[in-house]
């Protein structure tokens, strides 16, 4: 069915999100991976970044929140992939924690809050939320690593992580277009507008923890401007957007194409490089 059309909300749409999702996991755990020792300038680098901490949170909630709407779901294949999700999203917190225990990167205890009686609510707000997230992500990613912010073989590790979140925001997207269909709302133009108020959410939340983080300093500990104007040298608003746009959709191109993609943050982006003055899309 590459390159196809199908209908959303049918079986085949969610046959092949489903089993897309599922064919595509790779099975392996953290600590087989190639961890490198480091000398003692990037280790100083790793401990220094300060959202380790923010990282090893987000999983940890995920994961409840997933496990926990996961529960509700009849539907056998459906529920297959939801589990899988969870399970994957339990090997990034072992990930992460793994790094953090290897490179000696001291973090401080937060408690998760108990989850809010609408289940269902929040993982559609977690979804979107990680839609947000990946497509930043992708963008700064690159330019760190091209940066040479951290050393390489810790990139190779962390983009596991990279191209498991790609596999979670197509699952997820088509999820829930998959969803509207199933109550009657199947029209793009209805499905464009549930999206647009779901994302303006993920943004207020994310900026939210940007201020947070700012006020607090990230996990409590210093992030010298020395190595945070390294990181962000020479970026600008134009080039992370041209980062981002490029980077979303080099990963997903490397899925079937009949498979819904997010339109909504790449059609942001190339308005932002409308602006800035930057626009190749």
């Amino acid at each position: 069915m590459a390159g196809g059309k199908l209908k959303v909300g049918s079986a085949a749409h969610k046959d092949l999100f489903c089993r897309s999702f599922i064919d595509s996991h790779l099975r392996f755990e953290p600590d087989q991976l190639a961890w490198p020792d480091l000398d003692p300038a990037p280790l100083q680098r790793m401990r220094e970044v300060p959202f380790w901490q923010e990282v090893l949170y987000t999983e940890m909630r995920a994961i409840r929140i997933i496990e926990a709407f996961a529960q509700g779901i009849s539907d056998p294949l459906l529920r297959e992939a939801m589990d899988l999700m969870a399970e994957e999203e339990r090997r990034h917190e072992r990930l992460i924690r793994y790094l953090i225990a290897r490179y000696g990167i001291e973090i401080e205890a937060r408690e998760l809050p108990a989850l809010p009686a609408d289940i269902e609510g929040t993982f559609i707000d977690f979804g979107y939320g990680e839609c947000v997230d990946s497509f930043l992500g992708f963008g700064f990613f690159r330019l760190a690593r091209e940066g040479e912010f951290l050393p390489e073989p810790i990139f190779d590790i962390l983009e596991v992580l990279m191209g498991e979140e790609v596999r979670h925001v197509l699952f997820f997207v088509n999820w829930m277009a998959y969803r509207e269909a199933q109550r009657g709302r199947s029209a793009a133009p209805l499905r464009a507008l549930s999206s647009a108020w779901y994302y303006a959410r993920s943004i207020a939340a994310l900026a939210g923890v940007v201020l947070r983080n700012a006020r607090d300093q990230g996990n409590g500990r210093d992030f010298s401007a020395t190595q945070a104007a390294e990181l962000l040298q020479g970026v600008t608003v134009g080039k992370l957007m041209q980062a981002c746009l490029e980077e979303n959709q080099r990963r997903l191109d490397g899925y079937d194409r009949a498979l819904l993609r997010p339109r909504l943050l790449p059609a942001l982006a190339r308005t932002a490089l409308v602006f800035t003055g930057k626009n190749k899309q």
